[in-house]
């Protein structure tokens, strides 16, 4: 932009020209090259707008047109020759780069009209008002057209740049879920066993190891789950996780009822009720206190639904708002599900999870 700025300032070598030949008194001479210098330094300040014309938003560009505008007709004003009128079409070109479209028309008409008024009232020829009136309306309507799809490119840009800044967000969230679900289950599975094992270690040394080589399996589970959920192609298998809820429970020393199966569900539905599950577990054998939990899952055409209660020690106070739920909603959304936690009027927490199996 600058450079055509630059460039397009060449065409004022015939109005300077124009000037010096003129047999105008010097002060007069003076004060006009002082109006022209002035119109120039306010071109190259208008596009792209500087700093404190920017500040001051449209309101501030609108100004500085008007003070361009005007700047130009006073060199007329001041008996500069007739060829400064081209002055005119630099604000129309300022104006088509910095104006919407319909203020942008509405100017460019305007000093057409302006242009052509006042050139005819100064006696000018016909073919010479046409002329003028004609440049400042043909180069309007080209600097309009390009400030219209230079301000559609920059807001592509812009809206091209937040997608990604929200790309990366969602994207750290998708993590931060993601090994919050594994970790969180797994650790307490880790930290069960290894109690009971350090219980057993003394009474009966064969089922300790046992639970210690658990612990092992598990580790490595979890490490090779997260650098699956790292790289983003983890799934998680449905009957993986009721085995690995029923392993948790029972660990914990909690009770395990599983009814139902979801059978040829897609892949994302699957995902979905597997995440629950062990979250649900999670959640029982760390805060609930329970003696039993039973999973039930039923499916028919339309959805499927998920549901993990215990018999433990909820209030009426537990509303299920943990991050790990949160997480569980939030991956609900997204296939058009919902997720309803809470304590239950006959006590202990009930965790569903219902998913549509078809377009809603």
């Amino acid at each position: 932009m600058r450079a055509g700025q630059l460039l397009g300032l060449l065409f004022l070598i015939g109005p300077v020209s124009d000037l010096a030949d003129a047999s105008n008194p010097p002060a007069r001479e003076v004060a006009i090259a002082l109006a022209l210098a002035g119109f120039v330094a306010l071109y190259l300040a208008l596009l792209p707008p500087a700093r404190p014309i920017a500040r001051r938003g449209d309101r501030g560009i609108r100004a500085g047109l008007a003070v361009l505008a005007a700047t130009a007709g006073l060199t007329l004003a001041l008996g500069a020759p007739e060829s400064f009128t081209l002055l005119f079409v630099y604000v129309v070109a300022a104006g088509g780069m910095l104006l919407p479209l319909p203020a942008a028309g509405v100017a460019v008409g305007v000093t057409a009209a302006g242009v052509a008024t006042g050139l005819a009232l100064s006696g000018a020829d016909s073919s010479i008002v046409a002329a003028y009136a004609l440049t400042v309306v043909a180069v309007g309507a080209l600097m309009t057209a390009l400030g219209r799809e230079t301000r559609a490119n920059r807001e592509l840009r812009a809206a091209r740049e937040e997608l990604a800044r929200l790309a990366v967000s969602e994207e750290r969230l998708r993590i931060a879920r993601d090994l919050h679900d594994l970790l969180g289950h797994t650790l307490s599975v880790i930290a069960l066993k290894s109690e009971l094992a350090t219980k057993l270690v003394g009474s009966d040394p064969r089922r300790a190891q046992a639970e210690l080589e658990d612990v092992q399996r598990v580790t490595r589970q979890a490490l090779t789950e997260v650098r699956e959920a790292v790289q983003g192609y983890r799934r998680l298998a449905l009957p993986d996780a009721l085995e690995g809820a029923r392993a948790a429970l029972a660990a914990a020393g909690i009770g395990c009822r599983i009814k139902g199966a979801a059978a040829e569900v897609p892949a994302d539905v699957e995902n979905l009720l597997a995440w629950a599950v062990r979250e649900a577990a999670t959640n029982v054998v760390r805060h609930s206190g329970a003696r039993v939990c039973a999973i039930t899952i039923a499916t028919d055409g339309a959805g499927v639904v998920l549901e993990v209660e215990d018999d433990g020690r909820a209030s009426a106070a537990d509303t299920g708002e943990g991050a790990g739920l949160t997480g569980l909603a939030e991956r609900a959304r997204r296939l058009h599900g919902t997720v309803a936690a809470g304590a239950r009027p006959e006590g202990g927490f009930r965790l569903r999870v219902a998913v549509p199996l078809t377009a809603p």
